[in-house]
């Protein structure tokens, strides 16, 4: 009976991280193109410090994906100590949510009104509020057993598929940005190393 409420659990999990990877090759290959097509209209060029910046964003949302995907393996390879497994790696998933929203806060002087800068900081502070949704889900699960456990292992499921949702809006609007050639922050996310995976 335990093994099928944890599998069932990973299966949850592992649907909302192989659906937000969908997500994101659907939308890399329509959005490839506009940046040349829109070259001549281009804004000002960012500066290196606002490059730096976006940087950092990109290195921590990468850093962040990783961490989210990893609740799955929580799951499948905690065995019967699924618990401190989920509850250890949820605190792995705030810090760098954490790290995210703190590189995000740090945006160069005179780039707070951009709206690509916005958009990104919008979705992530969403994302960080399903995370505590998240780690109290996860904390319900302690001391749990028989039908009670399989209600927390579907709540679990259900918010870790928000949290996927969330790092998935805050991903794309990277990538959305990065195609916005107009947007000085936007063409920062696009010369961006660290962007690269992110927004390809």
């Amino acid at each position: 009976m335990r093994r099928s409420i944890v599998l069932i659990a990973a299966a949850a999990l592992l649907a909302g991280c192989g659906g937000s990877g969908s997500t994101t090759a659907t939308t890399s290959s329509t959005e490839a193109s506009p940046p040349v097509s829109s070259a001549s209209t281009s804004g000002p060029a960012p500066t290196a410090e606002q490059t730096a910046w976006a940087g950092r964003v990109c290195t921590a949302a990468t850093t962040l994906q990783k961490d989210v995907e990893g609740l799955a393996s929580a799951v499948t390879s905690a065995g019967s100590d699924v618990s401190a497994a989920l509850t250890a790696q949820v605190a792995t998933v705030k810090t760098a949510a954490g790290a995210l929203t703190s590189a995000i806060d740090a945006v160069p002087s005179g780039s707070e009104s951009d709206p690509d800068a916005a958009a990104v900081k919008v979705a992530a502070d969403r994302f960080k509020a399903s995370v505590t949704d998240l780690e109290a889900k996860v904390a319900a699960l302690e001391g749990t057993s028989g039908v009670s456990r399989a209600t927390a292992l579907a709540s679990i499921g259900t918010a870790a598929g928000s949290s996927l949702s969330g790092l998935s809006a805050t991903t794309q609007a990277i990538k959305t940005g990065a195609t916005n050639r107009r947007s000085t922050i936007g063409q920062a996310f696009a010369g961006a190393p660290s962007c690269s995976s992110l927004i390809r």
